[in-house]
């Protein structure tokens, strides 16, 4: 049973494991929290039960760590479904595992090696990302939303077009689990909501045009 009076415990993630080295806590909480401030969706969204789970997961990807690389990389797919599917599009999961490793490795050297297999999760998630577009597209569309949404929320525009590739990697859900709140017209200026949609669109036409050919169908999720 986890610890509850580790700082990393969260009561609503059930039995997760954590890790029980304060260094390791402690660097897990720092990478939770950078990728909270650098991304105000989650906090916009998601709250303080967002914050926790944020921690509660950094916590469960230390563990990994311990385990061979092919199960890191089985456990971060599966995690990244289950984000991408409510609304955390796998880009997010990306930019947390390439500031856990950063913090992880600052704190303990020695472990670097060990540590390394988030990086190494981390790119699989990129190449997924990759066969549907390519970063420098990536980075133009994400920026054209910026440019032309009337601003609102930082890396708005990166979500978006990580949820198209998401998408088009066979999550079926990840698009429309961050437009009904993202494109929401309740919450957000015609504007917004107008450079929602086009940037879809456009982001959808360019992993139709680079993707491969044949269907990429890595999931099968649930309606729940």
């Amino acid at each position: 049973m986890p610890n509850k009076d580790n700082p990393l415990y969260n009561e609503n993630a059930g039995i997760t494991p954590l890790p029980c080295d304060n260094r390791e806590i402690d660097a897990a909480l720092r990478a939770a929290a950078r990728c909270y401030e650098a991304n105000p969706y989650f906090m916009a969204r998601y709250a303080e039960r967002g914050e926790a789970f944020s921690r509660s997961d950094g916590g469960y990807m230390v563990t990994l760590t311990s385990h061979p690389l092919a199960y890191v990389i089985q456990q971060i797919k599966w995690l990244g479904v289950l984000l991408a599917s409510r609304g955390m599009p796998r880009w997010l999961l990306e930019s947390h595992l390439d500031l856990l490793y950063d913090e992880l490795s600052a704190t303990i050297p020695k472990r670097r090696v060990k540590y390394r297999k988030l990086l190494k999760a981390a790119e699989v998630l990129r190449e997924a990302r990759h066969d549907w577009i390519s970063q420098p597209d990536f980075e133009t569309l994400a920026a054209a939303f910026a440019a032309n949404s009337g601003n609102g929320l930082a890396n708005a525009g990166e979500m978006l077009v990580s949820a198209v590739c998401d998408e088009f990697c066979g999550i079926a859900k990840a698009v429309p689990s961050l437009v009904t709140w993202l494109g929401d017209p309740g919450r957000f200026p015609a504007q917004w909501c107008t450079s929602v949609e086009d940037t879809l669109t456009c982001a959808r036409a360019v992993a139709a045009r680079n993707g491969y050919n044949h269907a990429k169908i890595e999931v099968s999720i649930g309606a729940a």
